[in-house]
Parts: C-alpha cells; structure tokens; sequence
C-alpha cells in the first residue's frame, strides 16, 4: 500500500491552541507512517518542538526579500503554498484557523486534493464580516473538523452534513500527574516552589505559603483576566492568604498595563504575578486552589482542559462557542458563569475557597475527562476522518 502524506496548513507553530493540536497530530501521524508536511506562513519567537519525522515549509522564509505591499505578498503567499501543494502532492490538506482555511481554500483551486478544514474559535466573531471568503471555504471543503455544535451550527448544511466533532488532544505530560490529595508533604512544597522566578527570590518564602488562584492563557482582551481581578479585589480580605498567578504570553501590552495599574489601584500588586509563558505547567500548576478561566470567548480551551486532566478545581465562563459547557458538568466537575459577569465569579470563587472538601471532588470529577482526551484516542479520530475523505476522493 502507497505511504499516505498530509499536509498541515497553519500561520505558524507558535505558543497557541491550534498549533499545539498540529504538533501533537502530526508526530503521531509521523510516527504511524505517514509523510508528513506542515506549511507555515512565519516562525514565532517561541514554537512547539516539531517531530524530526516532519518536514517543516515555511512560506516567510520564500518572500523574505520579496518587494511590494501588503497585496503583493498576499498573492505570493497563495501562490507559492499552491505551488508547495503541487510540489508535495499530498493525498490530504489539513488546514487549521480561519486565514489558513481562507488562503487553502484559494490555493487549491482546480485541485483534486481533499482540504479538511478545522474551525478553532467562535465563528460568530472571526467568520461573519467575511462571508465572500466563507462561502469559497465551505464549498472547497471536502470536510471539516469542529470543536464544538454551537460553532458547527453556524456555517451551511451542506459543510454540516460533512463535518465532525473532535475534542483535542492534551499533551501526555499532564496525564497521570499526582493531584495535591496524593501527593506526600515533601512532594507538594517541591512542586508549590517551581512557581518561584529568580526575581521573586526574595518574597518565595512568603509566596510558597500561599493558596494560589491560577489562570493561563495569552494576555488579551479576549481573555479578559481583568474579570478574574475584579472578582479577587472582591475576596482578598476574606482570604488574605490567597494570590493570583497570570501564565501567558503578553499579546496586548495595553491590556497588561491595565492590569498592573487595576493591582496596583486596589492594593493587590503584591498578590498578582504575571508569571510570562511557561513549558512546564504540568510541574508548575498542581498545588494549585483553583485554576480560573475567564474568557469571552474560546473554541475549546486547551489550557482548561490541562487543568482539569491535572485534577484542579476549575471555574470558567460559559462562553461562546460552548467549548467550556462542553467539558464542564457545571456543579460536578467545575463551575460556569457567565461571561463578564465578576460578581458570579467572585461567588464561585468564594464558593471553592471556603469548601475545600468540594473543590477537591469536582477537581477529581475533572479529572475523568482524561478519558475522552487522551492523544491516542483523539488521533485516532482525526485519523478514521482523513482516512474517510482520502478513500472518497479515490473512489472519485
């Protein structure tokens, strides 16, 4: 039988969602026998480590010295991915994020090549001002991968009727890590001071005592950790020995600069750490209180998945496009409330501070989700898909 190749289109392989579904994907494609290629537009300041058995095309390193505006380099990106295509002749394109779809779309014109599509955000936000683009998109796709119904439910019958539902992957260095109830004393202090930075040497004693609140993700508007703030502003009296660490990339230095002065303003900077991005969350994060996820809007939410695999107590809002409701039994495994809404947050973060026996079951009732996410199990759904969509375009 023939060696399948694919080919993974996605802007780049940076610290994101997506790219980390495409890193974990294409190893195991790889290393299930199939030649894989990812194309790139650009190379991020800090990447997920690709398998050696994938080839890597980055589309920047081709237009580097091209001339021209920003039109001129469009057409270049299109052409010179069509062309890599063509060059490759994979039996699949995998495609992930709305521009990367929208340029695949273009590119494979005439092409008898399957694209599958992957919807990673909430539509309603990133589709709706392009409907030209959108509608090319779901007629050249032979299919596509939707994390969520309510973002399946926004495009057209005919690419609904064609689509699946897969869950990502998590990372196997979050399976199987001890939750705080299991772990002996000694562990626990071990992994609470990983939390320290150099700078903060001074303060760690202090800062190792303290029950910490946790978040992760880019510093955005979207994220909106300004919510989380405004709910601890509201408990940090009646729990003094609490902190809130932010994990994540500064995207908006606006919106961190908003954050700091709202700490400073409130008399919490001592409390809030911006703890920049980290690679090694799964030594970092346990021990935690309560991981917080305070979003307007996510596709499903690879960092709250991380946390709850991990067995924390989660909250998160309720948000579009239903990623959270989908991996939250709000109650049970978690909490939800709803999007913008601080003093909800602040209920339920009172709720699991004060009711340690709680948040310790609905952290262990987190954890089960462990069972739907494991990479195995979910690369063996996208494979049944692509395999799906190769085998209908053979017998075409």
């Amino acid at each position: 039988m023939k060696k399948r190749k694919i080919l993974f289109h996605i802007n780049s392989i940076g610290k994101g969602g997506a790219e980390k579904v495409v890193s974990v994907l294409s190893r195991y494609f790889a290393e299930d026998g199939y030649d894989v290629v990812i194309v790139t537009l650009w190379r991020a300041g800090e990447e997920y480590v690709l398998s050696d058995k994938v080839k890597r095309v980055n589309l920047g390193d081709l237009t580097e010295n091209a001339r021209g505006g920003r039109l001129v380099l469009a057409i270049r990106r299109f052409t010179d991915l069509r062309r890599i295509i063509r060059k490759e002749k994979p039996d699949i394109v995998l495609s992930f994020c709305m521009k990367a779809n929208f340029r695949s779309a273009y590119s494979m014109f005439g092409m008898k090549t399957p694209l599958m599509i992957s919807v990673r955000s909430d539509p309603k936000v990133h589709y709706t001002p392009y409907k030209r683009d959108t509608g090319r998109m779901e007629r050249k796709a032979a299919g596509c991968v939707f994390q969520t119904e309510d973002a399946r439910a926004f495009f057209g019958k005919r690419l609904q009727e064609k689509s699946r539902i897969i869950w990502n992957p998590v990372d196997e260095k979050y399976l199987n890590i001890p939750t705080p109830k299991e772990c002996t004393p000694k562990e626990c202090v071990a992994q609470e001071s990983i939390v320290q930075r150099d700078t903060q040497k001074e303060q760690g004693a202090q800062r190792e005592k303290r029950r910490r609140i946790v978040t992760v993700g880019r510093i955005s508007g979207e994220k909106n950790q300004l919510m989380l703030l405004k709910a601890f502003a509201g408990l940090k009296d009646r729990f003094p020995d609490t902190c809130v660490q932010i994990y994540g990339e500064e995207i908006d230095h606006k919106v961190k600069q908003e954050l700091a002065a709202y700490s400073r303003e409130n008399h919490m900077e001592e409390r809030v750490m911006f703890m920049g991005p980290s690679n090694t969350l799964e030594k970092e994060l346990p021990g935690a209180e309560l991981f917080v996820l305070p979003s307007n809007y996510e596709g499903m939410s690879n960092a709250l998945m991380e946390a709850m695999v991990m067995g924390l107590p989660v909250i998160a809002t309720d948000c579009p496009c239903g990623g959270c409701a989908m991996m939250i039994a709000d109650g049970i495994s978690g909490l939800l409330v709803p999007v913008g809404d601080e003093n909800a947050l602040m209920e339920a973060m009172g709720r699991l501070l004060s009711d340690r026996d709680l948040a310790m079951s609905m952290g262990k009732k987190a954890g089960e989700i462990a069972e739907k996410v494991s990479p195995l199990k979910v690369y063996e759904e996208w494979k049944a898909y692509v395999e799906e969509l190769i085998n209908g375009r053979d017998r075409g």
